[in-house]
């Protein structure tokens, strides 16, 4: 997850100023009647349901494809395989205990997947990720990384029973594209091992185990082996944070202090790749001594910068290189192109092959982002993803630059002429800071004929985090939008990826100048002439749950209700929870301080709806129950739904997304938010409740 009584003078007149504003832009509203909005609403179970297809991937060599589907059959998605050569019915592989996650191919003729195996540890209940191997027909499944032999020790075996988290470092390399490098972290003592797996003989070997605060990141293209790994250490009294290169001449690992800062600066030093004409040569994505991410080159050999950034952008990070190593000729390709944070994230080449292939397809979806999920650049052959804001995910296989083959939608039941228009905006705060946002808008709302509506301010959660402008995984977006809502995103300070200085801004500013950023977002949207000032509600979940929550109890709050998912209520329980791990508390948890709602239970004067997962422990359950306990004690409108058995984040089940899905749309339209109230009704900081 990522000013109480005192308000200022400045802030009273920007207040007034506010007011001022919203009458200028209501009094066309008033002169003529406003038409009623046509609203189609986009079906609970339009978003509860798994999707279609996702994950789609090519095997090396073209010739095959993979992906995981949806069945009616099923409770969990479906590992299915396509021959692209023959085109036969593609081979479903099901699994009846363990939900696949990802999928991707081992070599050219095996499938490596990683899967949710549910268990229950004392109270919690939640998934490990298990590691499977099966052949291209699903017939034969082995599980390579497990625990054998001698070394099979009684606490090996327990904390095996336990379980691993996998997670795939390095898929091949130049030298042995049958060589695969696996990161698996121990849930019983959270050590990690790097383990690399043989594609043809299945066979497995430990490469390395890191020491405690420790992790491997980066391994060599070319040769596969270990070149980069993050160190944490305290000294001169404080964290630090270093890149360790391994030497190799000596193949001894060396800090490189240039590569070193205290943990608290949380810069981002991303190493990324070797450059393809000097091994020594390392890009990286950096924003040390700039606000926004580039992508810079570096020496290990010297310990030298390159003078000029290889990419930059003024306003948004870029967090990548396009380029790395084709699967099928076995070759370096790149860099041919950059991947930059926008309001969207968005692919960039620069190569005579791929960017204008680019270039059409992005005239051919408009309004819609274009991502290169994989290219087999010989063959000249690519999957590519298609996706955006009215557009959940759409599949397609581009052959010679030009024959375009729709491989599946993920939602194919969602329309996208009935779903909302997004928009990038940027907005400035009381105190003049002007901020990112996304605003949604129901479909076919015209301000002119159908005047001011209800407004959502709906902020992410993390609140190190932020939102892209894309399909919402979530399904929240235009669940909102459909209903007649206009939905605000703000990119308050605090949240991540708009540049070190919205980022910083937020440290020690929960429920105030964060929560400040929140409701001048709403505020936008009044002076735009769009936004009911009388009929404003705020939604999130987790961090975003927590702005709800601090919402009730702030003086002058816009809002006429709050809806908190998942929410942190108390900051003092919080700050005690960071004491279980010393590096994550001096990297976040002394940012974590401001107003604590839970001490200001007596100064609720909104409604407010919570739901809360009884088996969250990342934003753990006790935060509602305590607030909800403490509400009905003093008195305020509170309701609060608990859903059994589900977990703080995705992948939900069907069933939760119904459920609280349901709760969502009965609160908003009920009596204590926006049913029945006409734009005369009391603003949200009166006393009428």
């Amino acid at each position: 997850m990522r000013l109480t009584s005192m308000i200022s003078a400045t802030r009273k007149r920007f207040a007034a100023a506010l007011c001022m504003l919203g009458a200028v832009f209501a009094a066309p509203a008033a002169a003529q009647a406003q038409e009623a909005l046509q609203l189609n609403p986009l079906p609970i179970e339009s978003i509860a349901r798994l999707p279609a297809i996702q994950g789609v991937t090519l095997s090396p060599d073209g010739k095959h494809l993979a992906a995981l589907v949806a069945s009616p059959d099923h409770r969990w998605p479906v590992i299915s395989v396509w021959n692209l050569e023959t085109g036969a019915p593609p081979v479903w592989i099901p699994s009846a205990t363990m939900r696949p996650r990802a999928v991707s191919f081992l070599g050219n003729d095996r499938l490596l997947f990683l899967a949710d195996q549910p268990f229950t540890y004392g109270n919690y209940q939640g998934f490990t990720v298990q590691a499977i191997v099966t052949d291209l027909d699903g017939r034969n499944f082995t599980d390579p990384f497990r625990v054998r032999g001698a070394l099979a020790s009684e606490a090996a075996r327990d904390s095996e029973r336990f379980g691993f988290n996998f997670s795939v470092l390095q898929d091949g390399s130049v030298q042995d594209p049958n060589r695969y490098l696996l990161t698996r972290t121990n849930l019983n003592n959270f050590t990690t091992e790097v383990l690399s797996l043989d594609a043809r003989t299945m066979r497995t070997e430990r490469v390395a185990r890191a020491g405690d605060d420790e992790s491997f990141i980066l391994a060599d293209e070319v040769t596969g082996e270990l070149m980069v790994k993050q160190t944490a250490n305290f000294e001169n009294n404080a964290w630090y944070v270093h890149l360790e290169i391994r030497n190799r001449a000596t193949d001894a690992w060396e800090r490189h202090p240039d590569l070193s800062y205290p943990i608290r600066e949380r810069f981002t030093i991303n190493p990324l790749g070797f450059l393809e004409e000097d091994r020594n040569k390392l890009y990286f994505s950096i924003n040390r001594g700039s606000n926004f991410a580039q992508i810079r080159v570096y020496d290990i050999v010297t310990r030298t910068w390159e003078p000029e950034a290889a990419f930059a952008s003024p306003e948004f990070d870029i967090v990548d290189v396009i380029g790395g190593r084709d699967p099928e000729t076995r070759q370096l390709t790149g860099p041919i192109g950059f991947v930059m944070d926008g309001p969207g994230r968005t692919q960039t080449f620069q190569d005579a092959q791929w960017a204008p292939i680019m270039a059409a397809l992005r005239r051919q979806f408009p309004g819609r982002d274009v991502t290169f999920v994989e290219r087999r650049s010989r063959l000249n052959l690519a999957l590519i993803a298609v996706e955006g804001p009215r557009y959940p995910t759409q599949y397609y296989l581009i052959r010679n630059g030009r024959e375009l083959t729709s491989l599946g939608n993920s939602m194919p039941w969602v329309n996208p002429e009935q779903m909302g228009n997004t928009t990038f905006v940027r907005y400035t705060t009381r105190d003049g800071v002007q901020l990112p946002a996304f605003v949604t808008l129901p479909p076919g709302y015209d301000r002119a004929r159908h005047g001011r509506i209800p407004v959502v301010v709906h902020p992410h959660g993390g609140p190190w985090s932020r939102d892209f402008l894309g399909w919402d995984s979530s399904g929240w977006t235009q669940f909102m939008a459909t209903r007649g809502y206009a939905v605000i995103q703000p990119q308050y300070r605090g949240s991540d990826g708009w540049g070190m200085d919205i980022w910083k801004a937020g440290d020690q500013q929960w429920g105030l100048r964060m929560s400040d950023d929140d409701d001048d977002a709403g505020m936008y949207l009044v002076n735009e002439g769009i936004g009911d000032r009388n009929r404003m509600a705020i939604f999130g979940y987790s961090y975003g749950g927590w702005a709800a929550i601090a919402a009730t109890v702030r003086p002058q709050s816009p809002y006429r209700c709050a809806l908190a998912g998942a929410g942190v209520a108390s900051l003092t329980r919080i700050q005690n929870e960071w004491g279980d791990s010393r590096i994550q508390r001096e990297l976040q948890g002394w940012t974590v301080d401001g107003m604590n709602p839970m001490a200001n239970v007596e100064n609720a004067h909104i409604p407010l709806m919570m739901y809360h997962g009884s088996h969250d422990r990342q934003a753990d359950t006790v935060h509602s129950r305590e607030f909800y306990a403490a509400m009905r004690a003093a008195g305020k409108p509170v309701v609060y739904h608990e859903i059994e058995t589900m977990w703080h984040q995705l992948p939900w089940w069907p069933e939760w997304h119904r459920e609280t899905l349901g709760y969502i749309q009965d609160w908003f339209a009920g009596p204590n938010c926006f049913g029945g109230q006409a734009a005369t009704a009391p603003a949200a900081n009166s006393s009428g409740y």
